[in-house]
């Protein structure tokens, strides 16, 4: 285990983990047959593991009508703070931008920001994570950030700011209806420069679904319904959340689709909010972070574990599945 380890230290998301497994695992063990499985247990945790292959496409259906999912709550992930950052909720905006896993290091890009008079955007500091590097550092500063085509909503619509290979691009609002587009290489933090490429995905809702999201949740939120391609007993469709009602009722924000696995992640916001998951191929609807102010979550794999970063409060955070 000390190899494996050391090979991984110089990231924080492993410090983060062995520091917890030291403290709240092995120390506790009371025997030795108990320190021989959570040694075996953390090893396993410091193993790379293969990303599960994607079912085949037939294989995904919705549930047969009067069939619900089943519904985990809570169902606790490991979760830990990585940075600190100076919060402008609830008069301001904080959203995760983009968050990718790049040559094994995570990196995180996070927009913190206030609205201003007579801008059509929100106005902020632009920060980047990299899991090697402390701390957060500040990519852009007071700049009025167009980084989606509806910021604020419950789905923000198309996406004008992410990574790719390594470079982050966004877009900056100048005077009048003018906007400049920069890119920044990640970990380098050195100043961004203009560029003429521009970078446009479309909704979270829509990247890489497996199955469409049937509300308009800047309509309804109340509820979530996923339509598949094929019918299962005549349907296309299934309501997710109809077994399930938080005391406060849904309302359903950021869904985000994970890029290598058949699972759906949302926001829930209001007094009851925080982060749930649809497994769509085992049919489980699950909270995995069960904090009240959690919310921006995107998915992420960890060395092949499936994991989320999220804001919460003033706290960059990262959760991660104890049982992938």
């Amino acid at each position: 285990m000390t190899r494996r380890y050391q090979a991984l230290k110089h990231l924080q998301v492993f410090r983060l983990l062995q520091g917890h497994w030291l403290k709240n695992t092995r120390n506790t063990c009371p025997d030795t047959d108990c320190l021989e499985s959570v040694y075996r247990a953390q090893v396993k945790m410091l193993t790379s593991l293969p990303i599960p292959p994607e079912p085949a496409p037939d294989a995904l259906r919705p549930l047969a009508p009067g069939e619900a999912y089943l519904v985990y709550d809570p169902d606790d992930w490991q979760n830990f703070t990585l940075a600190t950052f100076n919060s402008t909720l609830p008069q301001g905006d904080q959203q995760i931008v983009d968050a990718q896993v790049i040559a094994g290091v995570l990196r995180v890009v996070l927009f913190v920001g206030r609205y201003q008079q007579g801008k059509p955007v929100y106005v902020g500091t632009l920060y980047e994570y990299a899991d090697d590097q402390p701390g957060l550092h500040p990519i852009a500063q007071d700049i009025a950030f167009a980084g989606w085509a509806n910021p604020g909503a419950n789905d923000q619509g198309p996406r004008y700011a992410g990574i790719v290979d390594g470079q982050f691009y966004y877009r900056e609002q100048l005077a009048g209806q003018l906007q400049q587009s920069m890119v920044y290489r990640l970990g380098s933090r050195s100043a961004p420069s203009s560029t003429q490429q521009v970078f446009q995905v479309g909704s979270n809702t829509f990247m890489h679904a497996r199955a469409r999201v049937e509300q308009d949740l800047n309509r309804d939120s109340s509820q979530l319904s996923l339509n598949y391609d094929r019918a299962n007993a005549g349907s296309h469709s299934e309501n997710i959340t109809e077994q399930k009602q938080p005391d406060a009722g849904w309302a359903i924000v950021n869904p985000t689709w994970s890029t290598t696995r058949p699972v759906l992640y949302f926001d829930n916001q209001g007094p009851r909010a925080c982060i749930w998951r649809v497994d769509m191929r085992g049919k489980e609807l699950s909270k995995i972070v069960t904090d009240h102010d959690a919310m921006s979550a995107r998915p992420v794999d960890i060395h092949g574990r499936e994991a989320v970063v999220y804001l919460q409060g003033n706290q960059l955070k990262f959760a991660i599945n104890p049982d992938d």
